[in-house]
């Protein structure tokens, strides 16, 4: 993605673009609980699942590729825990947190609380971009943390996510009554339950598609370069010829040491 660019312009570029990245994810937050937003969602269930699948995967996704980490006092000793433990069985827990949250804030028995208390409305986006936010740190790597997982494995974990968020949107579109019942739809004033509930499911089909689509092409490049890349295996060749020499080396230097300390030799 960055072929053409010197190392040194490339990181000042994403440096110039993160505190842009965290703003636009501070501003989508205010937004979403401010007309017309609020109102809207009053109103139309699609606007209730736009706010939704912005708590839930924009923000957190934003908010992960922006956030300036090196700042944090306990950034640093967070790199090392993550890079001491890959593979860690704690990122498909973190998948699984994840699924529980988005799953129960998108039952109509959470929306209906929700939808005209403001302090349920805060928990809701607080806690939905919490999930997010560490899902998304598995994802993608955001400098100094990187994810504990490979490519591979981050390819498959934004795969079930995405496809998880499929399925709601499936589920939303496809009910008969109404997957929120609880929405008033009196034309003309309004739109139908049926187109209200169509453009739902696309919204939120289109923000599933768009975060997570690039995410796991991007690691699945990776993965596939990694795998083809000769260098990479003439590299980890050399250095275990380099450890294997050392070791041969450090052993002679022993033998000789006690052989010269024996008043026998």
């Amino acid at each position: 993605m960055n072929q053409g660019l010197h190392p040194r312009q490339s990181i000042s570029l994403s440096q110039r673009v993160r505190p842009w990245l965290l703003v636009i994810a501070g501003l989508i937050v205010l937004a979403t609980f401010l007309p017309p937003v609020l109102t809207l969602t009053r109103r139309y269930e699609w606007a209730e699942i736009l706010r939704y699948s912005l708590w839930a995967v924009v923000v957190p996704s934003l908010f992960v590729l922006g956030a300036p980490w090196k700042s944090f006092p306990r950034a640093a000793m967070l790199a090392a825990d993550r890079s001491r433990h890959p593979d860690s069985p704690r990122t498909f827990g973190v998948m699984f947190l994840y699924a529980l949250v988005v799953i129960f804030w998108f039952t109509p028995a959470s929306v209906r609380a929700a939808w005209g208390n403001s302090w349920l409305g805060l928990i809701e986006a607080l806690t939905l971009i919490t999930a997010g936010t560490l899902l998304w740190l598995e994802l993608v790597t955001s400098p100094p943390l990187v994810p504990r997982s490979g490519h591979l494995r981050r390819v498959v974990l934004g795969a079930l996510v995405m496809w998880l968020l499929w399925i709601e949107a499936y589920l939303v579109g496809m009910s008969q009554s109404g997957w929120y019942g609880f929405y008033l739809h009196t034309a003309p004033q309004t739109m139908s339950q049926a187109a209200d509930q169509q453009v739902a499911a696309i919204v939120l089909w289109l923000v599933a598609t768009a975060a997570f689509v690039p995410c796991i092409f991007r690691n699945a490049l990776s993965w596939l370069q990694s795998e083809q890349d000769p260098d990479s295996d003439l590299r980890r060749l050399v250095k275990e010829d380099r450890r294997g020499a050392s070791a041969l080396i450090a052993r002679r230097e022993e033998e000789s040491r006690s052989v010269s300390s024996d008043p026998l030799g």
